[in-house]
């Protein structure tokens, strides 16, 4: 039995603690939040749950404390010396937020050293960083050869999705548009991202990194005012009712990896944006003798924003097992073996 801790509750933190309280093989025996409200309640209460036993705290140590095996952390911010004390206490700890590919990366020694210290292991991904633009690209490389160039896409609607700080904040849905010191740091973010992935697909392809670049960036404005059903954001008629990011990466002077970010918040933005809620929600093609295109989306009459939640949480609670029995050190999926579920349960409704 794997005992973890879970840090912080939003949409996948949520998801989280969810799906750990239902595990057969792993065991919830903390719970990190940031505010005053949530903490001191029953981490069963905090997220829609019969009470759980476990009482959520505001404090890093008194997790440590609880000398877990695993620890997700979920927080909306990268924090390296918080994950740091983690793993210098000997906790192993996976991530949806940054330090994805750590080679060249200023937390590496950071990071490393704490991995030393603790006997502990650290690794992160999710959706993009992660699925899209790394690990699905490298695993459908080894069915070809010869690769030329790599297109990674995805398409997003979040008009459901929960929480409208990271809509806003996270994707600069409902600003007003132009370039804005709020735009620019929003770019540089993405950048720092995609870099983790381009740097983790030329490290898998043999190739030298040279640089990323983002190549397009363009964005819609809502016709009209309208409020988003899952989180209550206001998206008011000409601000941006959609974003789409485009990077390239670099070995040498030929291009390899090119990677699509489309996030819409309001369906039928014009020519070339998303028009329904079924559309693709990712896409990759490979530029490959022989050539590969996969199409990955959600079942009609699916939640999108509640299943990619899960998505994310189920990745984070499956690799948690090879996590634990990896040798300490900063590793990526480059260094993990293939993950696959956790928590099989055949013949059952899903939950």
């Amino acid at each position: 039995m794997i005992r973890v801790v879970q840090c912080f509750t939003g949409g996948v933190g949520a998801e989280n603690i969810r799906r750990l309280a239902r595990h057969p093989r792993m065991k919830l025996v903390g719970v990190l939040v940031h505010s005053a409200e949530k903490a001191g309640r029953d981490a069963g209460d905090v997220v829609g749950l019969p009470p759980l036993g476990i009482t959520t705290t505001r404090s890093l140590d008194e997790i440590i404390a609880l000398a877990p095996d695993a620890a997700i952390w979920s927080a909306q911010g990268y924090d390296p010396e918080s994950i740091a004390r983690l793993l210098a206490a000997g906790i192993n700890v996976y991530t949806g937020l940054g330090g994805y590919f750590l080679d060249g990366e200023p937390e590496q020694a950071l990071l490393a050293d704490a991995c030393r210290t603790g006997g502990s292991t650290f690794a992160a991904g999710g959706n993009i960083p992660g699925l899209i633009s790394d690990v699905l690209p490298i695993f459908l490389t080894g069915y070809t050869g010869s690769v030329r160039h790599i297109d990674a896409v995805q398409r997003n609607h979040v008009a459901h999705y929960p929480s409208a700080a990271q809509l806003r904040d996270g994707l600069g849905l409902g600003l007003p548009p132009g370039e804005s010191e709020s735009a620019a740091a929003l770019d540089a973010g993405w950048l720092w991202l995609m870099t983790s992935s381009a740097r983790m697909v030329a490290a898998a392809l043999s190739v030298p990194f040279t640089r990323i670049e983002q190549t397009d960036k363009r964005t819609a404005l809502a016709a009209e005012t309208v409020t988003l059903p899952g989180s209550g954001l206001t998206i008011e008629a000409g601000t941006v009712g959609g974003v789409r990011w485009t990077w390239t990466a670099y070995s040498g002077p030929t291009a390899y990896l090119t990677i699509t970010n489309e996030q819409t918040a309001v369906l039928g933005l014009g020519a070339g944006w998303r028009e329904t809620e079924h559309e693709p929600a990712w896409t990759v093609e490979l530029d490959a003798s022989p050539p590969l295109v996969a199409t990955l989306t959600w079942p009609e009459g699916t939640a999108a924003a509640a299943a990619n939640a899960q998505l994310n949480s189920a990745r984070a609670i499956n690799v948690l097992a090879a996590l634990v029995a990896a040798p300490p050190g900063c590793v990526s999926v480059l260094d993990l073996p293939m993950i696959t579920s956790s928590d099989t349960v055949l013949g059952e409704a899903t939950p």
